[in-house]
């Protein structure tokens, strides 16, 4: 079923006297399509009245929000999308169609950067594995590098997979470190995960999802990188995708996404530049 696009036959007419392409005027017709397939099934008041005095600015938001989240869009992709409603709402408002311009303070999406992402860890690992960090943060840059994710590394039993990887002389290294760390803890819970709480009062033995974040966190400001756990394993992504012939943690870490996450990180390749 077509959705209604209010007003459209006023916006084309004003839309030829800009003489844009064919090409952009598809792209207009396809945001407005979709923003108000959107709208119309989120918006109960903007459903029954089909009237545009009903959408507000919180349904450009709800919009921008489910193409970030749900779908996964880059963020060029969407900043054109509101770009183009924009200029929609905008032309609506001057026609006297519509009492305000729900675009009007809809901030654009920041376009990444390849500074952003944190590539040295992972280009400089037997370093960061000897810096002076927190163990549990060295433990799951190492983790992410053998190619899992960060949901692997904190998920239980994770361990069994873990210590049958090989492992070089430098991270053989780190990890004996690592096991003087954890004997404490691992012998206080009786158990043989990977990451355990140091709070001996805690309900479970597996450390807690924001008390690896508080790590983290410490040691981003110490080292002046994002080593968020998402941020890390996205360079680590990204790192795989510039790489022309991949090491086995590469190969693997590829192997284990779907098609939608490949194309969502080969896009933020793109749209980065990201290049080693």
């Amino acid at each position: 079923m077509m959705v209604k696009i209010p007003y459209l036959t006023g916006f084309e007419a004003y839309l030829k006297t800009r003489h844009i392409s064919q090409k952009a005027h598809t792209e207009y017709m396809n945001s407005l399509t979709d923003f108000f397939n959107f709208t119309i099934q989120h918006n109960n008041d903007y459903k029954i009245s089909e009237d545009i005095k009903d959408v507000h600015e919180m349904d450009v938001r709800l919009f921008k929000n489910f193409m970030l989240d749900n779908l996964q869009l880059s963020a060029s992709t969407i900043n054109k999308v509101i770009s183009n409603l924009n200029v929609y709402f905008k032309y609506l408002f001057g026609v006297k169609k519509t009492p305000e311009i729900p675009t009007l303070n809809v901030n654009s999406v920041t376009v990444p950067k390849q500074s952003d992402f944190p590539v040295e860890v992972f280009l400089k690992l037997p370093q960061y594995l000897e810096q002076d960090l927190s163990i549990y943060t060295r433990l799951l840059i190492l983790i992410i590098a053998k190619g899992f994710n960060y949901k692997d590394a904190l998920s239980p039993d994770f361990y069994k997979k873990f210590n049958q990887m090989d492992f070089d002389s430098d991270e053989k290294q780190f990890l004996n470190l690592y096991k003087t760390y954890i004997e404490p803890y691992r012998s206080y819970w009786n158990n043989d995960n990977l990451f355990l709480s140091r709070n001996r009062g805690a309900n479970s033995p597996l450390l807690t999802v924001p008390a690896i974040h508080r790590d983290l966190k410490k040691d981003s400001e110490v080292t002046k990188l994002d080593l968020s756990p998402k941020k890390l394993y996205t360079t680590f992504i990204l790192l795989a995708l510039s790489t022309h012939d991949l090491s086995a943690d590469q190969q693997r870490a590829l192997d284990a996404l779907d098609t939608p996450s490949l194309m969502y990180y080969r896009r933020l390749k793109r749209e980065t530049n990201f290049d080693i």
